[in-house]
């Protein structure tokens, strides 16, 4: 059996004067194998990984933790990274490589410059879509599309760490990890009570009366909020962005993105540095 799957991405073609420099080196799976090892006394890059199955033992910096099956890690680039399978229950894990000081200002923003290990947070998604978009090299637009998969990444480490003071399995929690892991999608009532196993009423009273606001207006915020910021950091099109975050269309989009916002999304892009 294989121990790796790999898949290039040529870093050369995302190189843009105008922005922070990101590059996205590879991506891939690594299969359980009892020898596998990597060390790198101060890496070039960085590496975001999730655990499927297995277990292992991670060192960034000077902090050391042991990663399970279900946790994401994130190890920054210009720092000691060594990491190892369990001999005895070795791990299959998905991963993406980058860098740039993109990478370095998503972690500030999203406040997890400093922490490296995410239990029980599932990213096999977003990972998976790595995989996907390097597989099909005529996908269009690719270095949008990569873009908008790391901050969706970033954003639900963040999202994962400042909510772990709530009780793990609460119906909260449980309707907010829903939202992380669908947050580019249409969201409806109906499926936040069935995260929680909750009616419609006791799930929107219950989101309401801890997050202060109803579940559409928070899902609608956050997406507005990853407009945003794709809007300031890829060169994603309004239409493109509308369809990647699951408004109706283009139009819709932007009539909204100006109400809320007070500009259009046109506007909003030409504004910010």
């Amino acid at each position: 059996m294989e121990r790796e799957k790999i898949f290039h991405i040529n870093p050369l073609i995302f190189a843009c004067p105008e922005r922070p420099s990101l590059f996205f080196h590879m991506c891939g799976t690594t299969y359980p194998s009892k020898s596998y090892a990597i060390h790198r006394p101060c890496s070039s890059i960085g590496c975001i990984e999730y655990i499927v199955r297995g277990k292992g033992e991670v060192t960034v910096g000077d902090q050391s933790f042991t990663a399970v099956a279900g946790d994401t890690y994130f190890l920054p680039q210009g720092q000691l990274q060594s990491y190892r399978s369990d001999k005895k229950d070795p791990w299959e894990k998905i991963w993406v490589n980058l860098s740039g000081e993109m990478v370095e200002q998503l972690a500030r923003l999203y406040r997890i410059e400093n922490v490296f290990h995410f239990p029980g947070l599932d990213t096999s998604d977003l990972l998976l879509k790595f995989q996907y978009y390097a597989s099909h090299p005529n996908t269009e637009h690719p270095f949008e599309k990569y873009t908008a998969l790391l901050t969706s990444l970033f954003c639900r480490m963040s999202n994962h760490l400042y909510a772990s003071s709530e009780a793990p399995m609460s119906p909260l929690r449980r309707m907010l990890d829903y939202i992380d892991r669908h947050e580019t999608d249409v969201i409806r009532i109906e499926q936040l009570a069935d995260a929680c196993e909750k009616s419609t009423s006791q799930a929107e009273r219950i989101f309401r009366a801890q997050m202060g606001v109803p579940p559409y207006r928070y899902v609608l915020d956050r997406k507005l909020e990853l407009a945003k910021q794709l809007l300031r950091q890829t060169g994603m099109s309004v239409r493109d962005i509308a369809s990647y975050l699951s408004f109706e269309d283009e139009f819709y989009f932007s009539g909204l993105f100006r109400r809320k916002v007070g500009v259009s999304p046109s506007q909003y892009r030409k504004s910010e540095p």
